[in-house]
């Protein structure tokens, strides 16, 4: 009896001798995925994170960028990563909320191989035309559109892009037939409007703003719930009538099985390091509004990216938007 004590003793000094050794989570750099090119609109948002949850959690955060197939490549590779918390993705609503309900061939399931952490926030779009187009409303565009159906065209940057799905959300709703003419970028297609080769787009807030101070382009109308700083002239859809939900959010996931302890410290992390006045500033400057759905917690984010996935299902759906 005596021996069998010592020997429980003895088990339970090297359990906690075994746990002590434990090195904390995080304790070497954690690689945070971008499935785009560097330099665009998710890369540069995604560094600013990286940066602040970085100095929060006291080890590097390193950006690193897998682009391909519409954000798919990187996504998947996430997907298919060690569930350990040195893993992580900064994407876009794209390749969770909308990409699934385009390819049949998509090879991971956005809501069973992942574990959201955080929503970051969104990047404001404004609708812009060519400024030659005498539009100065968003009322006056579906006016405009109604009146001569097919004639007024729109550019995006790829078939199902944000830009193609987002304005295939207002064809729904107001019946206005416009002609679609996808770009490889943002940039180019932008381009087109610019020289009038395309009349309308819907675009980052960040990337029109210039062209728009300069007299190439008009913002019509912009998608946050109230007027932004990046273009506070520039009324919002509401403003103007109409109750629009174009807001595709930007945030942090993990691969699926990563243990729910490393979620919250990185949600709790992000949440603390997204929450200083500089922050805030910083993402302010990349044109990201801050969004913490719910009480913020990583349960909250989930409950938050299936709802946008179910919703940007039916407005795919309902307008028959194929991609093969």
């Amino acid at each position: 009896m005596r021996n069998s004590i010592a020997g429980m003793g003895f088990l339970v000094a090297c359990m906690a001798c075994g746990a002590a050794g434990a090195a904390p989570y995080p304790d070497r750099p954690i690689k945070m995925i971008v499935a785009w090119s560097a330099g665009g609109g998710t890369d540069i948002p995604a560094r600013v994170t990286a940066d602040h949850l970085s100095r929060q959690l006291k080890v590097p955060v390193i950006v690193e960028n897998r682009d391909g197939a519409s954000g798919m490549i990187g996504t998947e590779y996430v997907a298919r990563a060690a569930p350990d918390g040195y893993t992580i993705q900064y994407t876009v609503a794209d390749t969770h909320s909308v990409a699934p309900h385009l390819f049949p061939g998509i090879r991971y399931d956005a809501l069973h191989d992942f574990v959201p952490v955080a929503v970051v926030g969104y990047g404001p779009t404004v609708l812009a035309v060519n400024a030659k187009l005498d539009l100065d409303s968003f009322d006056e565009f579906i006016n405009y559109a109604k009146a001569h159906p097919g004639k007024l065209s729109f550019a995006s940057w790829g078939l199902g892009s944000g830009g193609h799905v987002r304005m295939a959300a207002i064809t729904n709703e107001t019946g206005i037939e416009l002609l679609h003419v996808p770009f490889k970028g943002s940039s180019p297609a932008l381009e087109a409007v610019i020289a009038g080769h395309v009349d309308a787009m819907i675009v980052p807030a960040s990337m029109a703003r210039p062209q728009a101070e300069s007299g190439k382009i008009r913002m019509l109308a912009i998608d946050t719930q109230e007027r932004a700083s990046i273009a506070p002239e520039v009324k919002t859809y509401a403003e103007q009538g109409y109750a629009y939900n174009l807001r595709f959010w930007q945030g942090v996931l993990a691969p699926k099985g990563t243990p729910q302890a490393i979620v919250d410290k990185l949600n709790r992390a992000l949440d603390t390091a997204l929450s200083t006045p500089e922050a805030q500033a910083d993402l302010a400057r990349v044109g990201i509004i801050r969004l913490s759905p719910g009480d913020g917690s990583a349960a909250a984010a989930q409950a938050y990216m299936e709802e946008e996935y179910e919703r940007w299902g039916k407005v795919i759906k309902a307008a028959n938007i194929n991609v093969q």
